[in-house]
């Protein structure tokens, strides 16, 4: 065969793939002009017939008064204004290489001290620090001697939903 048997088959499957294309064209804006006309149509028959007055409830909140020799509330009552011993005895008394729990690293202050607060009340652990790394504010948990105890508490957090969490080196604090 010569190499120019192949030329008409090669135009013919060209003319072909050119013809089965279409143009964006022909493709939109057909379809859009019949959208618009049957939002409108349907926009025509909705009728808002619904009345609401029937299913109304008048609710009836009971009102305490206050006499005048009654004492104001406290704001903190029912709480106990001791503070446990053990946590006014804390101080840090030196600093030494160990390990910390990352959870995030954000530039937002207010993101982080909330992921601080949540880590707060879903643990025990009450060694949660919030740190400027500039550019980023980075939450970090734990101070740890021993890697394995930061390990299980990255587990711990990686259970609670606190995704990405990981083991890093820092300079932890020895309390007294």
């Amino acid at each position: 065969m010569s190499k120019f048997s192949f030329i008409p088959i090669i135009i013919l499957f060209a003319v072909l793939f050119y013809s089965c294309s279409a143009s964006t064209d022909t493709r939109y804006s057909k379809d859009s002009e019949k959208d618009v006309s049957k939002s409108k149509e349907k926009e025509a028959i909705v009728e808002d017939d619904f009345d609401i007055k029937p299913f109304q409830t008048k609710i009836e909140i009971p009102v305490e008064t206050k006499e005048a020799d009654d004492k104001p509330l406290d704001l903190w009552f029912g709480y106990s204004n001791d503070i446990p011993e053990d946590e006014t005895l804390k101080t840090v008394i030196d600093t030494i290489s160990g390990y910390r729990v990352q959870v995030i690293s954000t530039d937002n202050l207010e993101e982080a001290n909330g992921v601080r607060s949540e880590i707060y009340f879903k643990t025990n652990e009450k060694a949660i620090y919030v740190i400027f790394e500039p550019p980023f504010y980075v939450v970090r948990v734990g101070d740890y001697k021993n890697i394995n105890d930061a390990k299980a508490l990255s587990f711990k957090l990686n259970q609670m939903g606190f995704a990405g969490t990981k083991v890093v080196n820092d300079l932890i604090n020895i309390y007294k």
